[in-house]
């Protein structure tokens, strides 16, 4: 032992440092494709053959592996590198237009997404409408047990915050189903100290909301580093007054590409303390009850509607239902003014990145627009509504889906996408049921 210590420390101090990932990011495996080249359909017939089937160089019998058939790779939306002869049967390929304009819609995105079971409705519905809840440990004092909390896990982007479990149950993304999860998710089953966390409808609407922050950041970064070289690849902009005001009065949003439509105004200043709140993503959760309580006792007008949905064209098919997007407004989604502050904060960089990226794709152009463009004026100043577009062209830029997908999820979480007298819902079939099913069950 003396004589092996001191070889040891040498082999350590002559040893290369190992190379470490910058910037904590998941460094993710390469997809290997399993297809290959099929021998062909076996024949068992005796019928010209001089041997044994058994004898052949790919028999179906003991190489039977040979096969099956297996998926080809999945298409990107684009290809950086031209691709390279190495060998392999199954080469990944770029989307054709169509591929992209499916790709590039939230609605087939989130219907898409593997299927989950609800503990508390007992339906299977795609992941994305559904919210997981994981058991925690929460470390003890000294004589007490330990004890296991029911939390919300997965809803912010795992780039600010990984997955705490592996195992976990969903329910349906709905705050008027959660008082019924105590009484149908099997706890004991799950662990023996297992209990619901303590304001868990408060957390999992804090979490929804800071996902469309997030979501918006990672939106940022993307756009600042892709030039904007065609107008049809606009992700987002300011309507102007006037384009506002034909929203309002007809009461559709006239963009065919349009996912969403946020009314989000500049956050007043406190009329006690005479200063605008700073904004701020990351809150606690008893100041987000306490902002609750306030604006419940002191709110003398009614809040508008987290979202409306308005047909986006004004073509009416009779055979073909009518495409719709949401407006969504800014104070009932972000009721905390910290938080509605960052998400104006986070529209406006957003939209600076735009205008960055068009003037460095013309810069000859940028510029002479700046030097001769006079202030705009009136109707043509720029509203508070932003809108939201993606399609074939803005997926080459950057992904907008995600964004969509996490006001979507939002909405849904404040029971406005669930059939109603007013609205109703066409994704799932005999949707009618949420309005009775708690009713009917107890």
């Amino acid at each position: 032992m003396p004589r092996l210590l001191p070889r040891l420390l040498k082999i350590l101090q002559d040893a290369p440092e190992p190379i470490t990932l910058s910037n904590r990011h998941t460094r993710y495996k390469k997809r290997v494709s399993m297809k290959n080249a099929n021998p062909g359909t076996p024949t068992f017939t005796s019928e010209g053959r001089t041997h044994s089937i058994l004898l052949d160089d790919a028999n179906p019998i003991t190489e039977g592996h040979l096969y099956n058939r297996h998926k080809s790779l999945p298409p990107r939306v684009r290809l950086v590198k031209p691709l390279q002869d190495i060998g392999e049967h199954d080469h990944p390929r770029e989307m054709t237009d169509e591929e992209r304009e499916w790709w590039s819609s939230p609605y087939l995105r989130m219907l898409a997404s593997p299927l989950r079971e609800c503990q508390i409705t007992r339906k299977k519905l795609p992941n994305d409408f559904l919210i997981r809840l994981a058991p925690v440990r929460f470390s003890a004092s000294q004589g007490v047990r330990e004890q296991q909390q029911l939390v919300p896990d997965g809803i912010e982007h795992p780039k600010f915050k990984p997955r705490r479990s592996t195992s976990a149950c969903y329910i349906v993304c709905w705050k008027d189903a959660l008082p019924y999860a105590s009484s149908r998710i099997p706890l004991r089953k799950m662990s023996q100290n297992l209990v619901m966390a303590p304001l868990l409808s408060v957390r999992i609407g804090y979490q929804l909301r800071l996902r469309v922050l997030q979501e918006l950041e990672l939106l940022t970064k993307k756009l600042a580093a892709s030039p904007l070289e065609d107008s049809a690849a606009t992700v987002l902009r300011r309507l102007t007054r006037s384009e506002w005001n034909v929203v309002r009065q007809t009461n559709s949003i006239p963009h065919k590409d349009a996912v969403a439509l946020m009314a989000v105004p500049p956050v007043n200043k406190n009329p006690e303390t005479k200063e605008k709140p700073q904004p701020s993503a990351q809150l606690d959760i008893a100041d987000i009850v306490q902002i609750d309580t306030d604006s419940s006792e002191t709110s003398s007008r009614r809040l508008p509607p987290l979202s409306v949905l308005h047909p986006v064209t004004d073509d009416i098919s009779p055979l073909l239902p009518i495409a719709q997007a949401p407006l969504y407004h800014g104070l009932s989604l972000f009721p905390a003014r910290p938080q509605r502050a960052a998400l104006y904060k986070a529209l406006c960089k957003l939209l600076q990145a735009e205008r960055r990226a068009r003037s460095r794709a013309h810069p000859a152009l940028g510029s002479s627009q700046h030097e001769k463009s006079p202030r705009a004026r009136g109707d043509a100043k720029g509203s508070h509504a932003f809108l939201l577009c993606s399609n074939q062209h803005t997926a080459k830029r950057a992904d907008v889906v995600p964004l969509a997908i996490a006001l979507w999820r939002l909405r849904m979480w404040e029971g406005q996408a669930y059939g109603s007298a007013v609205e109703t819902s066409h994704w799932e079939v005999d949707a009618g049921w949420r309005l009775s099913w708690a009713g009917q069950m107890y």
